[in-house]
């Protein structure tokens, strides 16, 4: 059987849930949240409510695609073409991408949930979007670098 369509699958769900999941972040952070401060404080907690419950639920759904078809990418599909070639530069950016990507997560879920173990950080959310947006620049960076790297060498 042919598993090129199972790649290009894997492919296209891993970019569009990592596009979801940072340009969600992105919205909320530069849209939403200063547009929402603009509304009495009733409103705005309630707004602010009713958006991180939806959020969090497709947060949960975009980390387990990005997790998923990840790993399926990297262990099926590009880990072997590179373990092939002994590329050790390979295996280790793609390490820090992968360890960074679950910084990455840790945030993206904290930040809309519940746990009062992380209130800390969500009454100090500008922040932490910031790091997270940074921290997933960078991921997306790394990606960018892995797969360009072999054509500008």
């Amino acid at each position: 059987m042919d598993a090129f369509p199972i790649v290009v699958l894997s492919r296209v769900l891993h970019v569009l849930a990592a596009i979801f999941l940072f340009g969600g972040s992105l919205f909320l952070f530069a849209v939403l949240t200063p547009s929402a401060k603009e509304l009495p404080e009733n409103e705005h907690e309630a707004l602010k409510e009713r958006v991180m419950k939806k959020w969090r639920a497709y947060v949960g759904m975009a980390i387990g695609a990005l997790i998923f078809t990840g790993f399926y990418n990297y262990l099926v599909v590009a880990g072997p073409e590179h373990n092939d070639v002994g590329d050790k530069k390979y295996h280790m950016f793609m390490g820090i991408k992968i360890l960074i990507a679950f910084v990455v997560f840790f945030f993206a879920s904290v930040l809309p949930g519940r746990a009062k173990a992380f209130e800390k950080m969500r009454q100090n959310s500008r922040k932490w979007s910031i790091v997270t947006i940074v921290l997933a620049t960078v991921v997306v960076a790394i990606a960018g670098f892995l797969r360009v790297r072999g054509v500008i060498q």
